[in-house]
């Protein structure tokens, strides 16, 4: 999955930055599985098109439907600079099935220790 194109970028009032993408693929569960291990994910299948949200602590927040190719990101205000290109390792090491966990789970052991020293 990889993304085709920033269709809007706003900074929010409480300072964080959104962004929304258009991928080249429909978001899938598949997808929302995978982000279950890196965050928590809010997952509701009634709706007539089913809607998520995903939230990772001092990262990034997700939020979209199942089954469409535009998503919205929220970058946190505090690591803007540092988890700008978190999404895109989302996005990224999912297309590399089990190694890309363990993989990403280093990426992010790097950003918090960056995270760190700016406290």
């Amino acid at each position: 999955m990889r993304i085709l194109k920033s269709v809007q970028t706003k900074v929010c009032v409480d300072g964080s930055l959104m962004k929304e993408y258009v991928l080249d693929e429909p978001l899938t569960e598949g997808f929302l599985i995978f982000l279950e291990l890196f965050g928590t994910v809010r997952f509701l299948k009634h709706l007539k098109k089913p809607y998520f949200s995903f939230e990772k602590d001092l990262f990034i927040s997700v939020k979209g439907f199942v089954g469409d190719s535009n998503v919205e990101v929220r970058y946190k205000k505090e690591f803007q600079d540092l988890v700008g290109d978190y999404f895109y390792l989302l996005l990224y090491y999912y297309d590399q099935g089990e190694r890309g966990i363990s993989q990403l789970k280093g990426q992010e052991d790097s950003i918090r220790q960056r995270m760190k020293i700016r406290l």
